[in-house]
């Protein structure tokens, strides 16, 4: 690049950083003056001399950021994931002023909690201006009921971002959000520092020989696995010593299998896994000195994690769908269609996102079938399609009646009599 281009270069990129600088200035005013006009009205924000709010902009806090711990190591595109996934929530999450105005979150934590810790330390001194903006502002201040709420609102919504990019095959999100100015009133930089851990594959000894596993937990406050232990007896073994909580494991088999049958986002998938064993009372049938785990997603059952014991461990070997064999709706399912495995497979009703594409909760007949099976909880998933992974094509309901056209069930109800 010669002389000459190289200096118009540079021009045209100092004013676009001017621009730039102008724009985020521009909006940080509009903003500002906005949240103003929320708080006490328009005469209110008129009372507000233009210089005060030049010398606020001075002292800005930037928008706040996601950045990763020196000692995290994930692809960089999962930071870009989490940076836009906070934008959204953000943008599109209101919080409400008590005179029940709203503004959007992002608005406020940055302008709005920047005019708030400017106006905290202004002395009023008597003047009466002064006295009302504090007056006005006092249920923002950092102490108050209103950014307590404030604080509890922010750590929900970043948990739920970090729980949905978990993944027990991948890494363990946790955020920390001392570094903003939401948590550390003052500091300059708003970031939300993310730190990454990765579960730890483990062989663990079974009847069936060694099995590759990882144990069951998540992050902790402190930034510490945290692990859950669990009594057999909650979950049907009977135990000749005492009755102590046991390590709890899931092998990368049954990891697999959780995916491929239930095929949602990882990281909800994986707290379901890890809350199944949490609750005071585990549902759970045993067969055969096995213990099948109720698995439920958002409160019905879709199937069951196979639950053994191994000496002083717990492991889940794998997750039957509620249609596979083996399964007590799967094994009732195959006696009233006289149909095996290779016929659930063929039909693809051995996975929930191939099962909801066939919306068979609005036809009379099979959804009729899959209740008297047992599988009526599987009728009520359609809603969890948006968290498929892998979405499938819509299918037509009436190739599965064709399949089984001289199936028990269906040619029974045909030969009964009016």
């Amino acid at each position: 690049m010669d002389r000459k281009k190289k200096k118009n270069a540079a021009i045209k990129s100092a004013a676009n950083v001017e621009h730039q600088r102008k724009a985020l200035k521009e909006r940080f005013l509009h903003r500002s003056k906005e949240i103003i006009k929320l708080i006490g009205g328009e005469a209110f924000l008129k009372g507000f001399p233009a210089i005060f709010l030049e010398k606020v902009y001075e002292h800005r806090y930037p928008g706040l950021k996601v950045k990763l711990a020196p000692d995290s190591d994930i692809e960089k595109f999962r930071l870009v994931q989490y940076n836009k996934l906070l934008l959204q929530f953000v943008e599109t999450t209101e919080i409400t002023f008590p005179n029940n105005n709203k503004v959007p979150l992002s608005w406020y934590l940055s302008e709005g909690m920047t005019l708030r810790d400017c106006l905290s330390e202004l002395e009023p001194n008597g003047d009466p201006w002064l006295e009302e903006v504090k007056r006005n502002f006092a249920f923002s201040f950092h102490d108050g009921k209103f950014h307590h709420d404030l604080q509890e609102l922010l750590i929900d919504l970043v948990t739920d971002i970090s729980t949905y990019l978990s993944d027990y095959n991948g890494h363990i999100f946790r955020a920390d959000l001392s570094f903003t100015p939401c948590f550390a009133q003052y500091h300059p930089e708003n970031n939300i520092i993310i730190h990454t851990f990765k579960p730890e594959k483990e062989k663990v000894e079974t009847n069936a020989g060694v099995r590759s596993a990882i144990r069951l937990g998540w992050i902790s406050p402190e930034f510490k696995w945290q692990y859950f232990n669990v009594k057999p007896s909650k979950l049907g073994f009977k135990n000749t010593g005492l009755d102590v909580p046991l390590e709890l494991y899931i092998t990368t088999h049954a990891l697999r299998r959780l995916q491929e049958r239930i095929n949602i986002t990882p990281g909800i998938m994986h707290q379901i896994l890890l809350h199944t064993f949490l609750e005071p009372q585990i549902g759970h049938r045993w067969k055969a000195e096995l213990s099948h785990v109720d698995f439920l997603v958002s409160g019905h059952k879709v199937g069951y994690l196979v639950v053994k014991l191994h000496g002083s461990k717990l492991v889940v070997h794998t997750f039957l769908f509620l249609t596979n064999n083996d399964t007590f709706e799967g094994e009732k399912l195959g006696r009233l269609l006289s149909v095996v495995k290779e016929d659930k497979k063929y039909l693809e009703i051995d996975t929930l996102p191939a099962f909801n594409s066939y919306h068979i909760d609005e036809n009379k007949e099979l959804s009729q079938l899959f209740i008297d099976a047992g599988c009526e909880s599987l009728l009520k998933l359609r809603h969890v399609q948006e968290f498929t992974v892998n979405q499938v094509a819509d299918k037509d309901p009436e190739s599965i009646l064709q399949y089984l056209a001289d199936a028990p069930y269906f040619t029974k109800k045909v030969n009964q009599p009016d």
